[in-house]
């Protein structure tokens, strides 16, 4: 049997099983990934040997991280014991393991993370030019929300007074946008600091927004996946537009892969890369495990230790006796106390 009928009996039954935003991810590596390559496979023949060919050329490719290629290896196992265990066919043993190679540029060893110039200027820019979509960077930035809290986030659910944000629903952009109650995991449901001198500059905002939600396309709309996509791009050609040395404005990158031979100010920009920055810069502050944890939403703290313990490995980070104020930090870095008290 084909794997692309495989997957569409597969699918139905997983639609039962999983959440829609676990279903989406699925769905997004299958189509994306999987279906191009193997899609009129038989399934039969997807033993061991094929499927690690394809993922080390998938890591050698540079496109791919050790975690996105573990994520493709789990789909690929589901749909072969699939098609073994509930439609008879005699497929390939998926009791193996891969061995990932030590040298791939793209796994979470080197962790990607703004500079703290880089920091200044991302938040600068959003100083300078607010708005709903602008707001949504700043947030990320500066309390660490995953993408799908930020687009799901409501003014309702920001106290002000206690500068809180109470995160309790996801965006999910897959197919038609819509929201979900809930998180990633139960301790996604949480309470996360607003940095205080971002109060009066949220407080102005919801006065002016007239909207239930705080980050919205230009046209007051959820999110997609697309429009999120196009937010993080064009954010990326301001930003390097603002900072670079273009003698007028048709010299200006058009986008993050077409620069016309202008070296970008601020090369990468993903939302995930914003996320890092925050938590790094709690971990600068001399913030313990547990409580950069919490404001992450991390469902355990080795997750948290995971992802960040070779920062402290490799003596980037040095541990103080004092915590730092992170309002004090990043008033610090980005000068932004005066801006954000206009």
């Amino acid at each position: 049997m084909k794997l692309n009928d495989v997957y569409n009996k597969w699918l139905s039954v997983k639609r039962r099983q999983v959440k829609e935003s676990t279903l989406s991810c699925y769905q997004l590596i299958y189509i994306k990934i999987l279906a191009p390559r193997f899609g009129s496979t038989d399934v039969e023949t997807m033993n061991k040997k094929v499927v690690t060919t394809f993922l080390y050329e998938l890591l050698d490719s540079g496109t791919k991280s050790k975690k996105y290629c573990s994520d493709i290896l789990i789909v690929i196992k589901m749909l072969i014991r699939y098609a073994g265990d509930e439609l008879d066919i005699n497929v390939p043993d998926t009791a193996w393991k891969v061995i990932w190679p030590t040298n791939n540029k793209v796994g979470v060893s080197k962790l990607e993370r703004y500079t703290q110039e880089e920091y200044r200027k991302i938040v600068e820019y959003v100083m300078d030019n607010p708005s709903p979509r602008n707001l949504g960077i700043l947030l990320t930035i500066c309390t660490g929300m995953r993408i799908g809290e930020i687009c799901a986030l409501q003014w309702r659910d920001i106290d002000l007074e206690r500068a809180t944000i109470n995160v309790h629903q996801k965006l999910v952009m897959k197919g038609k946008p819509h929201i979900l109650q809930g998180g990633k995991s139960k301790n996604s449901i949480r309470t996360v600091n607003i940095p205080t001198i971002l109060v009066d500059f949220l407080k102005n905002q919801k006065t002016h927004s007239g909207q239930d939600y705080v980050s919205l396309t230009a046209s007051g709309k959820l999110f997609s996946d697309t429009a999120w996509r196009r937010l993080w791009e064009s954010y990326l050609c301001e930003l390097n537009f603002r900072y670079g040395d273009f003698s007028d404005y048709k010299n200006r990158p058009k986008s993050k892969f077409d620069p016309h031979g202008t070296p970008f100010v601020i090369e990468k920009f993903t939302a995930h890369y914003l996320r890092h920055t925050f938590a790094t810069n709690l971990f600068f502050c001399g913030q313990d495990l547990l409580y950069v944890q919490q404001q992450l939403g991390h469902a355990k703290p080795e997750t948290t230790l995971n992802i960040y313990t070779h920062l402290v490995q490799t003596n980037q980070i040095h541990k103080t006796d004092k915590v730092i104020d992170f309002n004090a930090y990043i008033s610090a870095i980005t000068n932004a106390k005066n801006k954000l008290a206009k």
